[in-house]
């Protein structure tokens, strides 16, 4: 849902509220403005801030985006770069995993300034290992070198696939999707209504100006909680109404 005036898609993707398009006044602040590609078939989203083409949003918090592939020694395929969301209300989710691909695979998941974090990936052809906590921001693998080949990495949403069937150097296009939890700050969460939603600081992230979270109280409300819940409507049958 988005607010009054304001566009509410791009193409068949919903665009809720803080996100928005166009104007200003359509979104909370830059961090959450989408720009829309209505020229591409079907029209394709952006989160302008982060540079991440968006699939999916929702007011829980979420959000689908296309997960960059970082390369080494791949010949027709120009890798992506890592990412860094430092500073923004975006968090890589665990709901991903680090997948690495390439013969006799070893990569190393690092954070800024490139420290180690979580279990190494390793393995003959392909391996996954889980994203270590929720206040993940930087994607910046590290590859093995003592092996030639094509080596690639990525985030994805774990759904129990075998990545390695699909993502080898004849395959130089193909595209994972990954999942980002969102977050609002102060500012947002004072001008939620309290009468019918409920705000909580997002356990992992208190060091972050983006902290908080709301969703409208299950006791009768349902909705977008950044621009007001209203009250559920519940069906009567009319053979109460007059027995």
């Amino acid at each position: 849902m988005s607010k009054l005036k304001c566009k509410d898609h791009c193409g068949n993707i919903s665009i809720p509220y803080p996100f928005g398009m166009g104007n200003k006044d359509c979104y909370f602040n830059e961090w959450f403005e989408i720009k829309c590609n209505e020229s591409a078939y079907p029209p394709t989203a952006f989160i302008a801030s982060i540079e991440k083409e968006v699939f999916y949003i929702d007011v829980d918090g979420r959000a689908i985006v296309r997960s960059p592939i970082i390369s080494s020694n791949c010949s027709g395929r120009k890798g992506d770069e890592p990412i860094n969301l430092t500073g923004s209300p975006f968090y890589i989710s665990t709901w991903n995993s680090f997948i690495a691909v390439g013969c006799d695979i070893r990569a190393l998941l690092m954070d800024d300034p490139l420290l180690r974090i979580g279990n190494d990936c390793n393995g003959t052809d392909c391996c996954k290992t889980s994203v270590p906590s929720s206040n993940q921001k930087v994607f910046h693998p590290i590859f093995n070198q003592s092996t030639d080949g094509c080596k690639l990495a990525f985030l994805a949403i774990d759904g129990g696939r075998r990545f390695d069937q699909f993502l080898v150097p004849r395959h130089p296009y193909v595209q994972f999707l990954m999942l980002l939890d969102w977050t609002i700050n102060s500012t947002l969460m004072r001008a939620v209504d309290n009468e019918t939603a409920d705000c909580y600081n997002n356990a992992g992230v208190n060091a972050s100006e983006f902290q908080f979270k709301c969703r409208c109280r299950e006791s009768g409300y349902e909705g977008n909680p950044y621009i007001g819940c209203a009250g559920k409507i519940t069906a009567i049958d009319s053979h109460d109404i007059y027995s």
